[in-house]
Formats: C-alpha cells, sequence, structure tokens
C-alpha cells in the first residue's frame, strides 16, 4: 500500500515506513500534514526501496521503526547513503540489544530517535536548512538510553580486526 499527500511545493519527501495501525505511524502523518510535508505511506522496506527508484532528483528522508528498515541485512542504509538520502530510525527498547542493526544504521549516517517527538525536530532542521547532524557524528548522539557496555568491543574482534588490517598492508 502506498498512500502520498502533502504539498508538493517543497523540496523534501518523506517515504514513511510502517502499518497505519502502529501509533508511531500515524503520529509522523499527523506531523508531516501539519507540517505541509509530502509523503508516502509505504507498509515495507521493499515498497520503499521500490519507491526511492522513482525519487532521484529528490531530497528524502525514510522514516521508520529500526527493525523494518534493517530488513535484509541494513540493504536499506546502503542503498540511502548511496543515492545521498536520509534515514530516520526509531530505535525501540527490545531491539537495543540487537547491536548490529543499531550499527549499520550508524554507519549509513541515519538519524536515530528514542521518542517519536523526536522527528520534528530533525524535520524543522532539514526543512529550514539547518544542520542536522547525523547518529555517527558524536555531538548529536546521547547514549543514555543504551546500556553502557553495548558497543565495547571485545579482545576477539579487537584481534580480528588488527589482524585483517595488518594482512591488508602486506
Amino acid at each position: 500500500m502506498t498512500v502520498s499527500k502533502g504539498d508538493s511545493n517543497l523540496s523534501l519527501l518523506v517515504i514513511l515506513v510502517g502499518a497505519l495501525e502502529d501509533e508511531f505511524v500515524r503520529q509522523t502523518m499527523n506531523l508531516l500534514e501539519r507540517l505541509g510535508v509530502e509523503f508516502v505511506l509505504c507498509d515495507n522496506v521493499y515498497s520503499a526501496v521500490g519507491d526511492l527508484a522513482k525519487r532521484e532528483s529528490r531530497d528524502v528522508l525514510i522514516i521508520g521503526r529500526i527493525g523494518l528498515l534493517s530488513k535484509e541485512q541494513g540493504r536499506l542504509f546502503h542503498i540511502a547513503r548511496v543515492k545521498g538520502y536520509r534515514c530516520c530510525c526509531l530505535v525501540d527498547r527490545d531491539l537495543v540489544c540487537r547491536q548490529k542493526l543499531i550499527l549499520k544504521a550508524i554507519e549509513s549516517g541515519a538519524y536515530l530517535i528514542e521518542k517519536p517527538a523526536e522527528i520534528e525536530e530533525v524535520l524543522m532542521k532539514l526543512l529550514t536548512g539547518g544542520n542536522v547532524r547525523s547518529s555517527g557524528e558524536k555531538e548529536n548522539r546521547r547514549a543514555s538510553g543504551f546500556r553502557k557496555d553495548e558497543f565495547r568491543t571485545t579482545k576477539a574482534e579487537l584481534d580480528a580486526l588488527l589482524e585483517v588490517q595488518s594482512d591488508e598492508k602486506r
């Protein structure tokens, strides 16, 4: 299902990924309508990727729950980064323990939010030409919502990294 609404005179297009039954999706749709931002609602990541193919000359922000956007091993994040699009992901508390999802999003430059209300701040800065730092930029991301040791590297991981780097130098 794809639904499109908003003012097409604005350069920003939002692709909202999720189901209408999701309170987060409904809140985001209400915000987008209130701000007059054009958006497309896609019920899954596959239809969102298909819709992205039609948007070559637009500024695009993809919004959704991180669990939905990271399907297919985070392929959407890779596509968005290559095409110069942005993603904004709601990090659900039950997914915080799944580091790979979060790391893929961070590596792509996605904005990570902990509460749906934070979307308005991201949108307002993008619409007014302000600089919104992506989650990969240290000044923007607070770690307060994550466990202290969530992103610590183990000795085995460090050894593997060092071995790979030394193999590359040869």
